[in-house]
């Protein structure tokens, strides 16, 4: 098949700013009925991420506040309101789930969730456990398959975005640019694509209509970047980026990991009809290749 004539568009980044700022001091930070605020967690364009203990019940929890900027731009806003309903209506036990909703003391809006403190995927390392890797494959694959039949396209998976609970369970969170079927318009703007462009698919890039299988090939990306220690492709910015995803040969794994090869042509196949059409199938699939050894408490 020739290749197709490409369209690029501009990126925009979803990532949330993963260093730790200077703490706030209480009277800084927002006020939220029923919750005592602790310190922040990270913050991005539009929202921060603050720990917190609700008091009622003396639990630590993870509060996500909107900024106060962001209210004004209404991409940002039906981004932060597409996420609280995106989550709400998502119940697995590898998604992040949603405790309440409401408005801090000054009227923006905030929701409440568990606080996971165990890290992100991207902070651990798979490259002698591949059937650990397999394992958290599984369960993504799990939590993919269960969002796409409620209507939903995640858009952004990354290492990032996937969270571990106290059990060691992956979570997968930041629903914040995912696509609802049937539940109005996309949330960004024409002639802009959305997402981290290291795990996006090239059809995503161009800004073109998806569906699931472009968060397949983000989840293929993942896996071989777990297995191998590093990603497929390698480029200096984000443009250069989604070129590689798109036109370049899809590359050799280390000759210890040549098992992995069949799959990864399918998983990060450059046309969508050419991948694995269902979570299902890329499971079978991957289990093909390496049955874990061992199933985790919470498989």
């Amino acid at each position: 098949m020739a290749p197709a004539r490409l369209t690029w568009l501009p990126i925009c980044s979803a990532d949330m700013d993963e260093t730790t700022p200077p703490n706030e001091s209480a009277a800084t930070m927002p006020q939220v009925e029923g919750y005592r605020l602790l310190r922040r967690l990270g913050q991005g364009g539009m929202s921060t991420v603050y720990l917190a203990e609700q008091t009622a019940l003396s639990r630590e929890v993870a509060i996500k506040v909107m900024a106060p900027h962001a209210l004004a731009d209404e991409i940002s806003r039906r981004r932060f309101e597409n996420e609280v309903r995106t989550i709400a209506r998502l119940e697995h036990p590898n998604i992040v789930r949603i405790h309440e909703l409401g408005r801090t003391k000054d009227g923006i809006p905030y929701y409440s969730m568990p606080h996971l403190p165990r890290g992100h995927l991207g902070d651990r390392d798979f490259t002698r456990d591949e059937a650990g890797a397999v394992a958290i494959a599984c369960a993504l694959l799990s939590a993919l398959e269960y969002a796409q039949s409620r209507g939903v396209v995640h858009r952004d998976v990354k290492p990032e975005n996937v969270l571990f609970d106290d059990a060691g369970r992956p979570l997968l969170a930041d629903f914040g640019i995912a696509l609802r079927r049937g539940y109005g318009p996309r949330v960004t703007t024409a002639g802009l694509a959305v997402g981290s462009t290291a795990y996006m698919a090239p059809e995503q890039a161009r800004g073109e209509e998806v569906d699931g299988r472009v968060d397949l090939y983000s989840l293929g990306v993942v896996l071989w970047e777990m297995l191998a220690g590093r990603l497929p492709y390698e480029a200096g910015d984000a443009l250069s980026m989604a070129l590689a995803h798109a036109q370049q040969p899809i590359p050799r794994l280390p000759p210890h990991l040549r098992h992995w090869q069949r799959f990864m042509h399918r998983a990060l196949a450059k046309y969508p009809d050419s991948r694995f059409q269902t979570a299902a199938e890329m499971r079978d699939a991957m289990l093909a290749v390496r049955p874990p050894r061992w199933l985790p408490a919470w498989e």
